[in-house]
């Protein structure tokens, strides 16, 4: 539930929703660099095949891991090529169907996140490889920047239409 109400020219705004406690992992290595990451939400499995497999073909990278969150459309992807982080906006960024809100805190942030554990009991698992005669150059042993957060849970939806209170306009 979404409350907004309105003093003059200003707008207020409080988000009551129901939140899940998860753990993920960040795209940033010790070195600096990054791997790549993706995520993507309400799109069918072979958009997320075929806008990974035109990346991987463009950017000359090795085998990337897509896994099924167990939420029909949502998909997520790894890749263990290190790169600058400039060239993995890039690369994210030029990819079909990404998630926008992913990527767009992962820029503010200044480094990717997937989530890694279980979210309302949905398990994330291999979906399917797509292979690739490029070497990876980093290793999942690498990866050391870990984090908590809560995200929305999806065991209640919205059932209520966002309402607005409008304070000191007349109408």
């Amino acid at each position: 539930m979404m409350l907004r109400f309105r003093i003059g020219r200003w707008r207020f705004s409080l988000n009551v929703v129901h939140v899940t406690d998860v753990a993920g992992v960040n795209s940033i290595l010790p070195d600096g660099k990054h791997i790549l990451m993706w995520d993507f939400d309400g799109v069918k499995p072979q958009q997320v095949i075929e806008s990974l497999i035109e990346v991987q073909r463009k950017y000359k990278l090795p085998t990337i891991y897509i896994l099924y969150t167990g939420k029909k459309g949502h998909y997520m992807a790894y890749c263990f090529k290190r790169c600058e982080w400039q060239k993995a906006i890039e690369i994210i960024a030029a990819t079909k169907y990404i998630d926008l809100t992913f990527f767009r805190f992962g820029v503010w942030r200044k480094k990717f996140t997937l989530r890694i554990t279980p979210k309302d009991g949905r398990k994330i698992r291999l979906f399917t490889k797509l292979g690739s005669p490029y070497p990876e150059d980093a290793t999942i042993d690498e990866l050391d920047s870990f984090v908590k957060y809560e995200t929305i849970s999806d065991v209640y939806e919205p059932k209520c239409k966002t309402r607005e209170i409008n304070i000191g306009v007349r109408g």
